[in-house]
């Protein structure tokens, strides 16, 4: 018999088949009938056990082969990689998706060392992970590795093992379990995720513009901009705090800060976007005109509101200085076309009024009775009546041309400005007219601009100049048509303030056709 039985259940089983073999072939001596009856039926029964006790061993032995089978199927198959290692990390054992992660054949990998797939740069991780792993048995460790193919293409791999300490019974040596999970694609989307943190930190911090992220209406970030634009001297002194305390409780339009904030919150959650304008003093007590807008982000599945703002004040003082620039303009065409109209009333009060109201006197000396019995004298009267009327006339034609230039209309700018310089020039002076070739086209309204500062000009120097020789330029370029207007007379110092009223209404005339006067 095989020593090597001895002890075990079949050796066991084995022996008691012996024993009772001997008794059912050697009854004792005197034995009845009736008692080896006995002993063939309870052998007999012996018989039907062991059958049945032999069925019972298929059928477990049919359900071991079926779990072995399951459990190959489950290692070999597995979408990830299983394989046993001893301490050096040589590869004992593994399953497809190892030989798969690695490159190249099972037969090819077995017996071959884990190692010699690690990244060089990362060989002295996976060493002091190994002798972690064979300090510490029954222990689970794991670690990320970056490692490469048998072609040398990289990958990063998840490993987490044990290691099963040795059997003395079976003669089992201790043994590593590791399992490697394909990190590649994790390991790629969390350094873009970190890359992308990155360049949002720096364009958070290196932004000149404040930027900021709020909870709820609360700051839990701000970039060094935001800080020192609020003038304090650490950021921690702003994480925290609610956003309407480095602002006064009210705008300067009455509103309470806190409200103009909650309605620009809570429009920037519904369309996505919200802008508002705000005031707050420094320290000097000096007002500080903030740009502020907000749009909502998710931030690690939280949901923040995202600032910007940036210092206007600039901006608010030149939109300022736009509006009393426009308001001033705007009150000199008023205070010039009241001018205008004062003239106009003076021209019809002093001319055309005075020399209507002389010829009605005429009229009626006309029906007095020296008339009606002297004729000479009737014929000197309605002389003179007639003369009253027709200076009239001519005064009529005077301010209807001043009014509404015919010669502008019919014959154009080069026209009407020669019949400037012949009406002004009055001796001793003498004005000259000079026009370049126009662009065609001009508007109606650019054109009567012109004319009139030809005529002021043309006035002016009659009125202040004491000049014997002048003259009106008007040339163009593609962009741009200068008038220029020029005497031999007194001048005027560029220094002072305008003396006259018609050099200001000229200066406003150019500023509203978006021109430069000099």
């Amino acid at each position: 018999m095989d020593n090597s039985l001895s002890g075990t259940p079949l050796h066991e089983l084995r022996l008691r088949a012996e024993q009772r073999l001997a008794v059912s072939t050697s009854l004792p001596a005197g034995a009845s009938p009736q008692e080896a009856q006995r002993l063939v039926q309870e052998l007999q029964v012996h018989q039907i056990e062991l059958q049945m006790q032999y069925e019972e061993l298929l059928e477990t032995q049919a359900q071991v082969e079926a779990s072995r089978a399951q459990y190959l199927d489950l290692y070999e198959f597995a979408p990830v990689g299983y394989c046993t290692i001893d301490e050096a990390g040589t590869l004992l054992q593994l399953n497809l998706r190892t030989a798969q992660l690695l490159g190249t054949t099972r037969q090819g990998l077995v017996g071959r060392r884990l190692l010699l797939f690690v990244d060089r740069e990362a060989r002295a991780q996976f060493i002091a992970f190994l002798g972690k792993l064979w300090a510490s048995p029954g222990e689970r460790l794991t670690c990320e590795l970056a490692m490469c193919q048998q072609d040398e293409t990289p990958f990063f791999a998840q490993l987490e093992g044990t290691v099963a300490a040795a059997n003395p019974a079976t003669k089992q040596p201790a043994t590593g379990r590791l399992v490697l999970l394909d990190s590649t694609a994790r390991r790629q989307a969390a350094d873009a995720l970190a890359a992308s943190e990155a360049r949002f930190r720096a364009t958070f911090q290196q932004s000149r513009d404040g930027v900021l992220l709020l909870e709820g209406q609360h700051i839990v970030d701000v970039n060094d901009a935001g800080v020192w634009m609020l003038r304090r001297a650490d950021r921690r002194q702003v994480v925290g705090h609610h956003l309407a305390e480095f602002w006064p409780e009210h705008q300067p339009n009455g509103r309470r800060t806190l409200d103009v904030l909650a309605d620009c919150l809570a429009r920037a959650r519904a369309e996505g976007w919200c802008r508002l304008e705000w005031m707050r003093r420094d320290s000097a007590g000096l007002p500080v005109w903030d740009e502020l807008s907000f749009n909502p982000v998710l931030v690690q599945g939280k949901q923040l509101m995202h600032g910007m703002w940036r210092d206007i004040t600039e901006r608010k003082h030149m939109q300022q200085a736009e509006q009393d620039q426009q308001r001033a303009l705007a009150e000199a065409v008023v205070a010039a076309s009241e001018s205008e109209k004062r003239r106009i009333a003076e021209s019809l009060h002093n001319g055309l009024a005075q020399q209507l109201y002389a010829a009605k006197l005429s009229l009626g000396q006309l029906q007095g009775q020296q008339c009606r019995d002297d004729w000479p004298t009737f014929t000197l009267a309605y002389q003179k009546t007639s003369q009253l009327l027709a200076a009239a006339i001519v005064q009529t034609r005077t301010l209807s041309h001043e009014l509404i230039p015919r010669t502008l209309q019919d014959f154009g700018l080069e026209a009407a400005l020669h019949d400037i310089c012949a009406d002004y020039s009055i001796a001793p002076l003498r004005m000259h007219c000079h026009v370049a070739q126009l662009p065609e086209g001009l508007p109606a309204h650019l054109l009567l601009a012109l004319y009139r500062m030809a005529q002021e000009l043309a006035n002016n120097i009659v009125k202040h100049a004491h000049a014997t020789e002048a003259s009106l330029c008007i040339s163009a370029d593609e962009e741009t048509i200068e008038l220029r207007a020029q005497d031999n007379g007194v001048g005027f110092s560029t220094g002072l303030p305008d003396q006259h009223k018609g050099v200001g209404v000229l200066h406003d005339v150019v500023g509203q056709l978006l021109g430069h006067a000099v």
